[in-house]
C-alpha cells in the first residue's frame, strides 16, 4: 500500500512559448512517459487516501492545473479525455464569468506575466466549461482564491474573507464533494494564513513546496512538483521530469531528499539572516 503520492503541477497548455507553457503535444508525450511507470489517480481518491486511509496502486501520481486558464479547456481537456487522464484545476474564482457557452478557441496570446500583472476572464474558464469538465468524471474544479492575492503578510480577516468567499462559489459551480481542498496562490503564506485556513472550510491545502505528499504530513501544505517551466528544450524538459519523478515517488529517497533539501533552505536562511 502507498503511503505517499507524488503530486505535479502545470499552469499553461498552448502553442505560444513561453516560460509557464507547455505545448500540447509535449504534454501528451509527458503524460504518457509519466504513466508508464506511475498511476494516475483521481482527485476523489486523493481524498480518501487522506481521510478514510484508501489503499492506492503503487507509485500514485495527481494531476493538477493551477490558475484555471481556458488553454486549460481548450487544449490540456481534450488530451486528458484521450488519455484517461484525472485532473484537478485550481481556479481563481473571480476570473470565472457566468455563461452558458463553451468556447473552442483562444483569445490572442498573452504571456503569463502579462496576465498575472493584467488578468482578463477572457483568458480564464467559465462556468460552461467548468460544467462540461467536471460531467466528464475525469477533473475537479478548487479553489486558487477569488483575486490569486498572495497569502502572505496580510491581516488574518482579509486571508480568511477571501477562502470563505472561493469556498462558497465552488460549492455553487461544481460537483458536491466530501470535503474540499485548496491551493495557495505562487504557493505564499506565513502563521497567520495558516491559522486562518485551520478555521476556514477547507481541509487540505496544496503549496508549490517541492516533494511528494508522505502520510501524516501536514495537511495545509502539501507539496508538490512543478511542471510548468519550459525552455524549449524537450529533452531537457523530459529528463528532468522523470528526474524528480524517481527521486520522490520512491519513498525512502523521497523523505531523504526533502529533508536534505529543507536543511539547505534553512541553511541559507540563516546566513542570510546572521
Amino acid at each position: 500500500m502507498a503511503n505517499n503520492v507524488t503530486i505535479v503541477t502545470f499552469h499553461h497548455i498552448h502553442p505560444h512559448p513561453d516560460r509557464m507553457t507547455i505545448p500540447p503535444e509535449l504534454l501528451e508525450k509527458v503524460l504518457q512517459k509519466m504513466g508508464k511507470n506511475h498511476h494516475f489517480i483521481s482527485y476523489k481518491d486523493f481524498i480518501e487516501f487522506l481521510f478514510h486511509n484508501k489503499r492506492l496502486p503503487k507509485k500514485p501520481l495527481l494531476l493538477t492545473f493551477d490558475d484555471g486558464y481556458l488553454d486549460n479547456y481548450i487544449y490540456a481537456f481534450p488530451i486528458l479525455k484521450k488519455l484517461k487522464v484525472p485532473a484537478v484545476i485550481f481556479a481563481i474564482t473571480g476570473m470565472v464569468e457566468t455563461s452558458d457557452t463553451c468556447r473552442d478557441t483562444m483569445p490572442p496570446f498573452k504571456s503569463h506575466i502579462d496576465l498575472d500583472k493584467n488578468p482578463d476572464p477572457a483568458y480564464f474558464i467559465n462556468t460552461a466549461e467548468i460544467e462540461a469538465m467536471e460531467k466528464s468524471g475525469l477533473v475537479e474544479i478548487e479553489s486558487h482564491t477569488v483575486s490569486h492575492m498572495t497569502c502572505r503578510n496580510l491581516p488574518y480577516e482579509t486571508v480568511l474573507k477571501e477562502l470563505e468567499d472561493s469556498y462558497r462559489f465552488i460549492t455553487s459551480h461544481t460537483r458536491p464533494k466530501e470535503v474540499h481542498g485548496f491551493c495557495w496562490p505562487k504557493g505564499q503564506f506565513d502563521e497567520t494564513a495558516l491559522k486562518a485556513i485551520e478555521v476556514s472550510p477547507y481541509a487540505f491545502a496544496f503549496s508549490t513546496t517541492e516533494g511528494a505528499y508522505h502520510r501524516d504530513d501536514p495537511l495545509y501544505t502539501i507539496r508538490r512538483i512543478d511542471c510548468s517551466a519550459f525552455d524549449g528544450n524537450e529533452t531537457k524538459y523530459l529528463k528532468r521530469i522523470q528526474r524528480k519523478l524517481a527521486i520522490y515517488s520512491t519513498p525512502i529517497l523521497s523523505k531523504l531528499y526533502t529533508e536534505f533539501r529543507e536543511y539547505r533552505i534553512q541553511r541559507k536562511r540563516k546566513k542570510r539572516d546572521d
